[in-house]
């Protein structure tokens, strides 16, 4: 008896996503911007594009565009023996192992790393939510900035707000919150209808 040849694993073809033609319109305008230089003013108007969007299809986009965030993610982490880059809202460089599910370690060249619990970020995600729309920031331990975000997790939960640092351009990533400054300030809020971080299995 022969045996029949095994079978080979077949190229799925990616399942067609069907969006309005407003939604395709604002998505090609979308495209060319994304070809301009990167800057805070065009991070903005993305996401003017992105909530302007009728509901069904801004669902989709962002799921579309974590998808590939972690897509991204992923591939970086592989190529750096699990180090992923990130930027401060600044716009400054950082090093870090770990994600917001997991917890994060923060690396530095010449001093310890800082670790975060995924148990320090969600209790950071749940004080940005329930401000119920923009906050001071307030990434400073001294002084700490008065009603900031900042101020309500080192009292609250005696966690520096340096941690705020870190934490907030990983859950941007995310699209859970968005970071913007005004002046001189900077400012965090939630992003509506995102999905939530949970806090860690305790057994």
């Amino acid at each position: 008896m022969i045996d029949a040849p095994l079978s080979q694993p077949r190229f799925q073809r990616p399942v067609p996503v069907s969006l309005s033609l407003e939604t395709k319109l604002k998505l090609d305008a979308l495209a060319t911007m994304l070809q301009q230089p990167t800057s805070a003013v065009l991070e903005r108007a993305i996401l003017t594009y992105i909530t302007s969007l009728p509901e069904a299809d801004r669902v989709l986009v962002q799921s579309l565009a974590t998808r590939a965030r972690q897509s991204l993610s992923l591939h970086s982490e592989s190529g750096n023996g699990g180090m992923r880059i990130s930027e401060t809202v600044s716009g400054k460089e950082f090093r870090y192992r770990g994600s917001i599910e997991e917890g994060v370690e923060i690396l530095f060249e010449s001093s310890q790393p800082l670790r975060i619990t995924s148990e320090s970020i969600h209790r950071i995600k749940e004080e940005i939510d329930s401000r119920k729309g923009r906050a001071f920031m307030g990434a400073i331990y001294s002084p700490l900035m008065p009603n900031s975000i900042g101020e309500a997790i080192q009292k609250k939960h005696r966690l520096t707000p340096i941690n705020l640092s870190y934490v907030v351009p990983l859950l941007s990533e995310r699209n859970l919150v968005r970071a913007f400054k005004e002046g001189r300030n900077w400012y965090v809020e939630a992003v509506q209808n995102a999905p939530g971080t949970h806090p860690p299995n305790r057994r």
